[in-house]
């Protein structure tokens, strides 16, 4: 363990300046709910059947900023991740099964919309609630879903890299500071470490008493022990407590302490580099924070608001401001509608001079590290950088997915099932079935009308090679479309034509089925009609009939 500073006095600023006029989603999740990287603000957004995320850059603190849209979900967002490397590479999760890759254009600021991720990874059989990246191997990232599978993608080489069963559904998962475990917290109050690359849970133990959600978090790296882990609960009395463990002896907590009894779960947070634990819990309008030292945490402060955090991100470290003693700075949203940034600082009598003892080294990141050597199990050496040393390539890694080719505009990454139709002709067909039902109705949004185009343009590239790109050797093709097309066609590739069509006549089919039974339901509704009418005028008739009889016999 490293030497550390004790802070005595963390004090903490809101800015006056607002990322304002936004449509936050209002749904609510298990995550944080927004991302924060070195230069972009992701959320969820508000749209009708979700599945959109609105991204902000971090320089356009106004109202009304413009929002780069990520569309590609067709249900509610539940996480998203941005890879702690690459800071315009963000991974998402959703109802709809499915995880996609996403990168944002850092030199285009005109783009307002994406639709094509950089690859989709499909392997979860109900919704993905948990995504977070490896630290230290960027390519490698592991998701948890209601299904209780972990599992861990290697999207350098497009493939499901480790799977593994858990008891319950997980409720938390993050990776230590190595790269080499993962912790996961379940719903039957048990915590358990996971060895990803041995397929098996190395160890498993009682947490928390209470019945409601519990989170967890490595408590490692420059500042903490490799055995640590915090997690925070309930008790049996439904206190929301927290407890720091030590993996050598986990019979009992190292320590264990009280909250309030409050009922939304606490997320925790931490700065590995000088042991600053914050606690924020969805509905509360206060932020803890405690400092971690040599197995003791003790209080430091508290960030107090009448609003609460309805979702909230926690800046990377290496992009505060150092010369005005800034150590953290968290996003709040509040109303849904804005996102306000909160600095914690320490007061120091020379802010302008680099404080050294607040700035330890940080985790170097080195865009070039694979996930081969980390799946063969051989483990990376972190190499830590002062923070004053860093440039702005350092803060801002602009380089590509050095796997993801110009050849293409999206991938996608499953299970790998041999199937009749492919997963592409499988969208083709979902698009389709859905053009032709709005076409009956003549209802377009914009968005759909570019889909539909696109859809329509697409029936000359019928020849698609469902391989991998690299036994293709595409790669020298730059200009190359999204859908291959080849001097020959194989079976496969007549199997999958085939299958389309015949999808095309089934829909065809099925809507003029449809038409028919609309016709004779109206023309039923018209006779039910024209008999009401019938009736009604011979009511009449016999109400004149007794009327002039009642006049006569007057």
């Amino acid at each position: 363990m490293n030497n550390v500073p004790c802070i005595k006095n963390l004090f903490s600023d809101s800015s006056n300046k607002f990322y304002d006029d936004l449509r936050i989603c209002t749904r609510l999740t298990d995550s944080c709910g927004i991302a924060c990287s070195a230069g972009y603000i992701a959320t969820p957004w508000q749209v009708q059947g979700g599945g959109v995320i609105g991204v902000v850059r971090i320089e356009d603190q106004i109202r009304n900023p413009p929002v780069v849209k990520l569309k590609g979900h067709t249900s509610n967002i539940l996480d998203v991740q941005f890879n702690p490397c690459f800071s315009e590479v963000i991974a998402s999760s959703s109802e709809d099964l499915s995880i996609r890759i996403w990168e944002i254009p850092h030199k285009d600021k005109t783009i307002r919309e994406i639709k094509n991720p950089l690859c989709i990874l499909k392997g979860h059989k109900k919704k993905v609630t948990i995504l977070d990246w490896n630290p230290i191997n960027y390519y490698i990232l592991s998701s948890s879903a209601f299904d209780s599978v972990v599992n861990i993608w290697d999207i350098e080489n497009e493939k499901k890299a480790f799977q593994l069963n858990t008891p319950k559904k997980l409720t938390s998962l993050k990776w230590n500071v190595k790269g080499s475990l993962l912790s996961g917290t379940c719903v039957n109050k048990y915590m358990h470490i996971i060895d990803p690359r041995k397929k098996e849970i190395c160890h498993s133990f009682y947490i928390h008493n209470g019945g409601k959600s519990t989170k967890n978090m490595w408590i490692d790296g420059y500042s903490g022990n490799d055995d640590y882990i915090l997690s925070t609960g309930f008790s049996k009395n439904n206190m929301r407590e927290m407890k720091l463990w030590d993996l050598k002896n986990t019979s009992i907590p190292l320590l264990s302490i009280s909250i309030d009894n409050a009922s939304s779960p606490l997320l925790p947070h931490y700065d590995e580099s000088i042991g600053i634990i914050y606690l924020i819990g969805k509905g509360d309008g206060n932020c803890r924070y405690y400092q971690h030292s040599e197995g003791f945490i003790r209080k430091v402060g508290e960030y107090k608001s009448c609003l609460p955090f309805k979702s909230f991100g926690f800046l990377p470290k290496q992009v505060c401001d150092v010369y005005k003693c800034e150590i953290g700075r968290v996003y709040k949203n509040e109303n849904n509608n804005s996102i306000k940034p909160i600095s914690f600082y320490v007061p120091r009598k020379n802010p302008t001079k680099f404080q050294e003892d607040l700035y330890p080294p940080i985790i170097m990141h080195d865009p070039n590290y694979n996930s081969k050597h980390w799946i063969d199990g051989i483990d990376t050496y972190i190499n830590r950088i002062s923070i004053k040393d860093l440039t702005l390539d350092d803060l801002k890694i602009t380089k590509k997915f050095k796997w993801v080719p110009k050849s293409f505009d999206s991938i996608i990454i499953q299970d790998p099932v041999s199937s009749k139709k492919s997963s592409i002709i499988k969208q083709l067909t979902r698009k389709f079935t859905f053009f032709r039902k709005n076409d009956k109705h003549d209802v377009f949004d914009s968005d759909n009308i570019d889909e539909k185009s696109s859809l329509r343009s697409s029936e000359d590239s019928r020849n698609i090679r469902t391989q991998s790109f690299k036994e293709q050797g595409i790669l020298k093709e730059e200009g190359a479309n999204q859908f291959y097309k080849g001097d020959g066609e194989t079976s496969m590739e007549k199997d999958a034509v085939s299958a389309y069509v015949e999808d095309e006549r089934e829909c065809t089919s099925h809507f003029r089925d449809r038409d028919e039974d609309i016709n004779r339901l109206l023309q039923e509704k018209q006779n039910r009609s024209n008999i009401n009418k019938c009736l009604e005028a011979i009511r009449n008739i016999k109400f004149c009939k007794r009327r002039e009889k009642h006049r006569e016999e007057v």
